[in-house]
């Protein structure tokens, strides 16, 4: 794409017992988590894909926060606290985002139930649609 700015991104891959977990960062925040019980070759041939036409580099420093609260995630602390994020996506996905972060730790909200918190009670598939695309699900669960 023609005058497009490349984002770097900085990848890591930790290990929670039989879980790889690979970590997406930018300099401005968390970008991507990706969970797999399968061992790729390398966090960067994961993210490839994901984020095709960007710089991607293996960065343990840059993730570190994301380490941090995974971490803390996989030991069940809830009020560890908030990482920045550099996601990319549509206003609506934000707003799901959003509504399912503020939902208290150990509880669940349906589809229809999410759209109701977000004022837009018709739009359970849409719901359903933005979190089968959200970048984070540790972060959004």
């Amino acid at each position: 794409m023609a005058g497009a700015t490349l984002r770097k991104i900085y990848c890591w891959e930790m290990r929670i017992e039989d879980l790889t977990v690979y970590l997406a960062s930018t300099r401005k925040g968390a970008a991507g988590i990706g969970l797999t019980l399968e061992r790729r070759s390398d966090c960067i041939d994961f993210f490839k894909g994901i984020f095709p036409n960007n710089t991607l580099l293996k960065d343990y420093r840059v993730n570190l926060p994301l380490v941090r609260k995974v971490k803390a995630l996989s030991c069940n602390d809830a009020a560890n606290r908030p990482v920045d994020l550099d996601i990319e996506c549509t206003p609506f996905q934000w707003l799901v985002f959003k509504a399912i972060a503020e939902i208290p730790f150990g509880e669940t909200r349906s589809y229809g139930e999410v759209a109701s918190m977000i004022g837009r009670p018709n739009n359970a598939r849409a719901v359903g649609q933005a979190l089968g695309k959200n970048p984070l699900p540790l972060i959004f669960p």
